[in-house]
């Protein structure tokens, strides 16, 4: 075994000027580093990149001594980013790429395309070689074409270069600008005849570059569709390689077949249903194949799409993604486990399971059966943070399920973990954690009270002073949440703690508009039902303070999400209060904009503005006797208060004139139908 001087000398050795010890040096060298990142680290520290990468910097090295260097260069790229991170930065892909030109040396373009595809493992390096991609593709669509000729494929030991261009050709298509860059060479017809070609490598290699090229693109997905091979049809081609029994080949065509379906191109779902789960169902259950990658596959197929989702459980995705959690959790004091990589696999499942619940009911329903929840509650008190904040994610979606939130959730043990959770160091653990706490706190969770009694309102308090805008918001749609349906005790505790002026600027936060439509709708809750709490907005903040936030959210240029709130805080004030009702209709521009959103092409937003003119006209001018008591006018004996107002607006033509829109929608007619109950002169 050779000493640390031995090895120092070795490196003092590549610059001799004698050709043969410079060749003997590197090939000691490389015979070294390989497989031993002990010993790469050892040259890392000695500076053997200027000295290598110096020596394919020069026109006249040697080929041997270029193929010996490059393969040093292809080693040294598997330590870690950092290393491939100081040769980006040495310059040496320049080199590599110039020595797989046309007509170079085909051992040399052989070693030099392997260096290049370790250097492109990682997302740093394939960012960063933006300048080189022009010079880049064409060499390498030349390496390709030499696949058309494939019976001599073999013959020629071309396959491992081609096989090893198609791999560096597909991690180039990092953004969307080289995917089309790379699609307008010509590339998809050459690399979907390589999918018959019989070679798994280059079947292989076709198909990751496929992949990454039609990955979250419609167009290319498009492209891809319409493209015919000899005797059937890309996507034909493509089904058939995923029932193929090598997995690598099952599981690249799976990803290929996920490209196109969540593009929504083609009619895929029975494909998917029959072909696609299934494979990855089975490639999930083959002992030592890349689980990780199946179940990330798994995920990304499912995402938004229900069928799918439940084609998973019906094949029984769900139940082996739990069989996973409880393999790795029986690991976690074994010898010789990767434990890094079962961690890495846990927050993939979390991840994947997640997807697969967030919209289909029965999925919920299965992964708690399977006692998700157990490893979710326990997965909350991991040490690492991505964990964590997969399984808040997970925990979000399956409690969404009513029935869930009433039954499972409460003998979960989740409450304490996640409240824990809240106050987390690392943002992303506090967004997924407070996301989260979000569906708990609906009137319905039977959480709510033990919540209280735990200090939440003291936790939310602190959350809405969080430089992350997204906790804030989620803080912000819990105590929205919270508000309903509250008793005045508690609502009393969060004006007093959670302050009204907090909410009334975050109500205006510039440039935020998802904070302010969930301030405003925490403000909207307040004043529900409760002259506490209207009596605490105004006496806090003031008439005109409040008018101006009222004008504000029913501004032209707001977003009807905002102008929903604002228009339903209004009529939350309208219609319990009279004396507050005065004060918003005397503001003639605010009346006015209540009045005209009621035609918006928005219904959510006409209804909140119907209800809005609703509850100002609920207003009577009070009876007889009362007014008598009060020295008003008898002839004026339950009229509607504020007609006046109302009828200067020209309202009832409008809303009549909207009666006989026979394409208005069912609440919004309903809504218009109740107005016009309030004008006397109304024909409905």
């Amino acid at each position: 075994m050779a000493s640390t001087q031995q090895h120092v000398q070795f490196v003092q050795q590549l610059q001799s000027p004698n050709p043969v010890e410079v060749y003997s040096a590197l090939r000691t060298i490389k015979n070294s580093i390989i497989g031993s990142t002990t010993k790469k680290s050892l040259y890392f520290k000695l500076q053997i990149i200027p000295h290598v990468t110096s020596l394919l910097a020069l026109d006249d090295t040697d080929v041997q001594i270029r193929v010996q260097a490059t393969a040093v260069i292809s080693s040294l790229a598997h330590k870690d980013e950092d290393t491939a991170r100081q040769l980006l930065d040495s310059g040496v892909v320049g080199s590599l790429i110039n020595q797989i030109a046309p007509g170079a040396d085909c051992v040399l373009t052989e070693a030099s395309v392997r260096a290049l595809n370790a250097l492109l493992s990682y997302e740093s390096i394939k960012l960063g070689v933006e300048k080189h991609v022009g010079l880049l593709v064409p060499y390498l669509l030349s390496i390709i074409s030499e696949a058309k000729d494939i019976s001599r494929v073999f013959e020629m030991r071309a396959h491992a270069r081609i096989e090893l261009a198609i791999l560096v050709l597909g991690k180039l298509c990092m953004t969307e600008a080289r995917q089309y860059t790379i699609a307008n060479t010509g590339v998809i017809d050459m690399l979907a005849s390589l999918l018959p070609c019989g070679y798994p490598r280059l079947q292989i290699a076709a198909l990751k570059a496929l992949s990454a090229l039609s990955y979250e693109n419609m167009e290319i997905c498009g492209a891809l569709f319409l493209v015919k091979l000899k005797h059937k049809t890309y996507t034909d081609a493509i089904l058939d390689l995923a029932r193929n029994q090598d997995p690598d080949i099952s599981l690249n065509a799976c990803m290929c077949i996920s490209n196109m379906s969540r593009m929504r191109i083609g009619d895929l779902l029975k494909d998917i249903q029959t072909v696609v789960v299934p494979a990855l169902v089975k490639l999930l259950k083959t002992p030592g194949f890349l689980a990780l990658q199946v179940v990330q596959s798994l995920g990304y197929l499912c995402h938004e799409d229900a069928d799918i989702q439940a084609a998973a459980k019906n094949a029984g995705v769900i139940s082996e993604l739990i069989k996973i959690l409880s393999v790795i959790e029986g690991q976690v004091d074994a010898d010789f486990v990767d434990q890094e990589y079962n961690m890495r696999m846990v927050k993939g499942v979390f991840l994947t399971l997640g997807t697969i619940v967030s919209t289909n009911e029965e999925c919920r329903r299965k992964a708690v059966e399977d006692q998700a929840l157990v490893y979710l509650v326990r997965a909350m008190g991991h040490n690492d943070n991505g964990v964590k904040a997969a399984a808040c994610l997970c925990t979000r979606y399956i409690i969404r399920s009513v029935s869930i939130c009433r039954t499972h959730v409460p003998e979960s043990g989740i409450l304490v973990p996640l409240l824990a959770l809240l106050q987390d160091k690392t943002a992303d653990v506090q967004v997924t954690a407070s996301a989260t706490l979000v569906n708990l706190l609906t009137d319905f969770s039977p959480l709510r009270a033990d919540a209280l009694k735990a200090g939440l309102i003291d936790i939310l308090a602190k959350l809405l002073r969080s430089e992350n805008s997204t906790v804030c918001r989620n803080a912000l749609w819990s105590i929205r949440n919270l508000l309903v349906g509250v008793d005045d005790d508690t609502r009393k505790e969060i004006i007093e703690k959670i302050k009204i002026e907090t909410l009334f600027s975050l109500s205006s936060a510039p440039h935020e508009a998802f904070l302010q439509e969930h301030a405003l709708g925490a403000l909207r809750n307040i004043v529900v039902d409760s002259m506490l709490g209207i009596n605490a907005v105004f006496d806090t903040m003031g008439n005109d303070r409040v008018i101006a936030l009222l004008r504000q959210a029913m501004r032209s240029d707001t977003e009807p999400a905002i102008k929903v709130h604002g228009l339903y805080l209004a009529n939350n004030i309208a219609v319990r209060s009279q004396e507050h009702c005065g004060i918003l209709v005397g503001d003639e521009w605010l009346l006015r904009s209540i009045a005209s959103h009621v035609t918006s092409s928005s219904s959510e937003v006409a209804v909140a503005a119907l209800w809005c003119i609703n509850s100002i006209a609920s207003h009577r001018v009070p009876s007889q006797s009362q007014q008598e008591s009060d020295g008003e006018s008898v002839e004026e004996a339950g009229v509607c208060r504020y007609r006046a107002e109302l009828n200067a607006l020209d309202l009832q033509a409008t809303l009549e004139h909207m009666l006989g829109d026979p394409q208005l929608g069912l609440e919004v007619r309903d809504r218009v139908r109740s107005c016009l109950d309030y004008f006397p002169d109304s024909e409905t």
